[in-house]
This record gives C-alpha cells, structure tokens and sequence, in this order.
C-alpha cells in the first residue's frame, strides 16, 4: 500500500520489503500549506499520529519504538542509530535514465537538538547512493545540516534558508501555537531527490532513524506519485 501510494504511472516495482514498528509508516492527506503537497506516505523514527495538528502542542513528542538502527546511516551521521523505519523496493523505468520524487523531512529535534548528537537522519539510497542531497550539494540532510542554528537565530545556522521553524519557543509564542499545522518542531523546504539508473531493474531503499537515543520523532513526508520515471 505504501508503495502503491508514492509510485507514479510507468513505474514498475517488485520485491517490497519493510522493516520497522507498524505505527512508523503509513499515508497521510492535507499536507497542503503544512509540508508543501496534498498528499503522500510518511516514514517515522517514532509514531508517525505524533505529526498531526492542528497545534504544536509540546516541544518533546516522542515515541521510543525500542528497535535498532540502520548500518547505512549510521555511516551517514559517523554514529549509531536507533528506532530505523526502512522500506524498500525493487523498480524499473523503461523509458528513461532518471527516477525522481519529492520529499520534506520535519523533526521533533528541531530546534533546540540543533548542534548535538542527536543527530536524527534519514536518506535515499539508490542502488546503494545515497540521493537525499541538500541541493546542489553532495550533503545528506539531517538535523545538523539543515536548520537555523541553536537557539534558533535566522539567518544563522546551516542552510537556513531551506529551514522553517515551527517550534513555538523559537517564535516567541510558548507552548502551545498554531503557526503550522504539525506537532513537528520545523522542517525543510520541499526537496526533490533526482538519480541516474543502471540499465534493467534498480533497488531503492528509504531510511530514517533516530541518532543518539530513540526519542523524539523524526519524519520524511515524500509526495504521492511523485516517484517517477524522469526529471
């Protein structure tokens, strides 16, 4: 269903597997105005209920799923993690080079994890590559990678710009405000993750997990239908 979900027209797949708590992963609709597109599927470090609103009503939501990490962004992050939620697939584009999908990456973390170890992470790996880039650059997105600094302090940080808060410390509000509609912390700007395939079928493997411990919630809202064949 998940899969089902996120593939577009032309798309072939086969060899679904996943690995993780049943609450970490599931599909989700009214994402407009909140994570940049209607629709889509969610994969969690914790309990993915914890990213509805209408309010951020705390700054520590989190479920502890009391599972392992993942080894491949365990190396992403130089670290062990925790709680790892991965779903992946085989798939073939027999009429292009190039697979492509939209996605936001929103966290309980933000902002005042920021410049820790808790570093909570998650990628893309195509055929291996990790393609959840920060744009234009070779960088995996995480929670030190992107965000406007600790405390919050626009336009300080690491790629700001590509940041929005929604922790309602950070605004000046206290708990609980209503500046977005996501108990999520803050999150990315929507991204796109575009790779080059091998020739016959190709293994795309989507991962997130916790960094440091096994609370507060990390999520990656990828777009329905948006994984597709081409740009």
């Amino acid at each position: 269903g998940l899969v089902q979900a996120l593939v577009g027209t032309g798309v072939s797949v086969s060899n679904i597997s996943y690995n993780g708590a049943p609450i970490a992963a599931g599909t989700f609709s009214g994402g407009t105005g909140i994570v940049g597109f209607a629709q889509g599927i969610v994969l969690s470090s914790g309990d993915i209920a914890s990213v509805v609103g209408p309010q951020n009503l705390s700054a520590s939501t989190s479920t502890d799923n009391l599972l392992p990490g993942d080894a491949s962004l365990d190396a992403l992050v130089g670290g062990a993690t925790q709680d790892a939620t991965v779903l992946e697939f085989d798939f073939t584009c027999p009429t292009t080079s190039v697979v492509s999908f939209q996605y936001v990456f929103a966290s309980e973390e933000f902002d005042e994890w920021v410049n820790t170890q808790y570093n909570d992470v998650f990628a893309f790996f195509l055929n291996g590559q990790n393609i959840a880039l920060i744009p234009n650059t070779t960088t995996p997105v995480a929670i030190n990678n992107v965000n406007c600094d600790n405390p919050y302090a626009p336009p300080g940080g690491t790629n700001c710009a590509l940041y929005e808060t929604n922790d309602c410390e950070s605004l000046g509000f206290g708990f609980p405000c209503s500046l977005r509609a996501t108990e999520m912390d803050g999150q990315t700007h929507v991204f796109s993750a575009v790779g080059t395939l091998h020739a016959g079928a190709n293994h795309i493997k989507l991962a997130i997990a916790d960094r440091g411990d096994g609370v507060y919630d990390s999520n990656v809202f990828i777009r329905g239908e948006s994984f597709t064949c081409g740009t």
